[in-house]
């Protein structure tokens, strides 16, 4: 664990959403951030303030049942941003996604202000939540 705050503060996240602690999570969120999510999918677009954020996060949640998890392989952090590298494993539909993906965030006063997700195949992603 790094003493950054920005790493601490991607940690807890992970920790929390990890969980299917979605309100945990959005805690560490600015109130108007913006979450982007590539693709031509039911979860793609500009997820604008917390309430779709949360909204986000709990229809991937719902989608896969719960069959999701994300291991975090490495958090780094510098004074105004912070990266994730994760593999993910999500489930649906007799489907299986196990996939690596980036998030890079955009801190501000301590919470995310924007986060953007690049997964290693957008389309396989597109074709995983769109079945």
């Amino acid at each position: 664990m790094s003493d950054h705050p920005n790493v601490q503060l991607m940690e807890k996240v992970y920790a929390s959403f990890g969980t299917g602690d979605v309100e945990t999570a959005a805690t560490y969120w600015h109130e108007d951030s913006v979450h982007h999510y590539p693709g031509r999918n039911p979860l793609s677009g500009e997820h604008v303030g917390i309430k779709d954020s949360t909204a986000f996060a709990n229809k991937m949640w719902e989608l896969t049942n719960g069959n999701m998890r994300m291991d975090v392989k490495e958090i780094g952090g510098s004074d105004n941003h912070a990266f994730a590298i994760l593999e993910t494993h999500y489930e649906r539909k007799g489907l299986v996604l196990d996939m690596a993906f980036i998030n890079v965030a955009k801190i501000v006063d301590g919470k995310i202000k924007e986060f953007w997700t690049y997964p290693n195949d957008v389309y396989a992603v597109d074709e995983f939540w769109n079945a």
